[in-house]
């Protein structure tokens, strides 16, 4: 009942914004199309760092994976760097898992927040909630960093934990200027639809946030653009641990590239381009990661693990999106 409410919320938008609803509902071809100017060509014309720098914040003592996941996702999808900020019991099991992730155990430092600020010039995208935890020490540490973010106006992808925490404190992005999207499952989204009362509560807090409702169908809603997407591209029936976080790092790096790039979207009607393009970047990491998750499972079946899924990320990418 609360879904079909909030189905017909979002429908009556659609009388205030005629102008755009046949670009509302697009299907994923033309979708497609709009995404594809933004991927950036290997032709040896950018150096290291121009593919991507993303932030990872979370990792902790039980949950040294799910960061790992996000990360190795960022990397594999085109992202050239990736910078994890953890608490200390995690770093060196993040560390142990690949050589190619920069990993910081800052985060239950008494002077975190100090020791982070520097490094965040440094980055495109920040995505903060991969096996965070729920300690409220980290969690006011997270707080805080959310409005340094917000003050450097970094894009930020909020996932798993990091929703508990804005389910909690709402008030927390409030004020952000950036885009922020959103990545919810079923269970966060009901949780984080009755506290804000609907997708209604959730843009009267903040119209930069792109909400992506993961599902047997994920759902995309921009509200800022009256962007409304629905990705039915088949998976498979197993939904292993780790899946969100390889979704999450993945849209990290197309966040990036679709921003870099917002100019090259060429729609014949004034939008936002910069929400636009984190709606594009949801998109294109929704289609990638089911992708990984049919072909890995045509191979492993019920055994498959998410590690599994990162091995077919190259040869999904290159058949949806070419080299």
């Amino acid at each position: 009942m609360m879904l079909n409410l909030l189905k017909r919320q979002i429908v009556m938008k659609h009388f205030y914004f005629s102008q755009f609803s046949k670009y509302s509902k697009m299907d994923r071809n033309n979708i497609f199309n709009l995404l594809l100017p933004s991927i950036p060509p290997l032709d040896g014309t950018h150096h290291k760092g121009q593919g991507g720098r993303i932030g990872i914040v979370g990792g902790s003592l039980e949950y040294t994976g799910a960061p790992y996941f996000t990360g190795m996702a960022a990397l594999k999808v085109g992202a050239d760097l990736v910078h994890i900020f953890c608490s200390n019991p995690a770093a060196t099991v993040i560390k142990s898992y690949s050589p190619e992730l920069i990993v910081h155990p800052l985060l239950d430092k008494l002077d975190a927040i100090k020791e982070i600020s520097p490094w965040l010039e440094r980055l495109h995208v920040i995505v903060i909630g991969p096996g965070l935890g729920r300690d409220p020490k980290i969690f006011n540490v997270v707080s805080d960093l959310i409005k340094l973010i917000s003050e450097k106006q970094i894009p930020l992808i909020i996932d798993a934990d990091g929703l508990f925490l804005i389910t909690e404190n709402p008030e927390l992005i409030r004020n952000f200027t950036s885009p922020i999207i959103l990545t919810p499952n079923k269970i966060e989204f009901e949780r984080l639809s009755c506290k804000l009362n609907g997708l209604t509560g959730l843009q009267e807090l903040n119209k930069n946030v792109t909400l992506l409702r993961k599902g047997m169908t994920d759902e995309f809603y921009c509200f800022n653009t009256d962007l409304e997407w629905k990705n039915k591209e088949a998976g498979s029936g197993r939904r292993c641990g780790g899946q969100g976080d390889l979704l999450s790092g993945s849209i990290a790096t197309f966040l990036h590239w679709t921003i870099a790039s917002r100019e090259k979207i060429n729609l014949d009607i004034p939008v936002d381009k910069m929400l636009l393009a984190t709606s594009l970047s949801c998109f294109a990491a929704s289609s990638l990661i089911r992708t990984c998750n049919a072909k890995a499972f045509q191979v492993k079946g019920r055994s498959m693990l998410a590690t599994d899924m990162v091995e077919y990320i190259h040869e999904a990418f290159t058949e949806l999106y070419g080299q």
